[in-house]
């Protein structure tokens, strides 16, 4: 019983970092977009705008992909507290880690989610850079 809970914290807390992960990702899009000036983005030659524009769909992918893994971590939390009733700590293992387990079914979500983000941000940066050496 105790590992079963265990796991079940184990899992409120991947959650939480990764909704925290995704989090960061779309407020940081969102403070890209509004805060700087609009006409200044425009004004960038079609190539910078083209890097922005597609650092922040692949940014945006990245967090959907982790939005994607979170619901698998959700959905195997819910199961791990149901092992609690019957006290199955093996059927609460498999659910975690076993061939059906969270990582073995979103373990690339999270992994291309991760590498996503990081590269939409990076593109997203390089424009933003752009405009502050280049600014007017």
């Amino acid at each position: 019983m105790q590992y079963i809970s265990a796991l079940t914290e184990l899992t409120s807390e991947d959650a939480r970092h990764v909704t925290t992960y995704m989090t960061v990702s779309l407020t940081a899009v969102v403070i890209t977009l509004t805060q700087l000036p609009f006409e200044r983005l425009l004004g960038m030659p079609l190539a910078m705008r083209t890097v922005l524009v597609v650092g922040i769909v692949v940014a945006l992918s990245g967090s959907a992909l982790f939005f994607r893994y979170v619901q698998g971590v959700h959905r195997a939390r819910i199961a791990i507290t149901r092992c609690l009733a019957s006290g199955n700590a093996r059927r609460a293992y498999e659910l975690w880690t076993g061939q059906q387990g969270v990582w073995a079914k979103g373990g690339k979500a999270y992994t291309w989610g991760a590498r996503l983000t990081l590269c939409g941000h990076a593109l997203v940066a390089f424009t933003v850079v752009y405009l502050l050496l280049h600014g007017k």
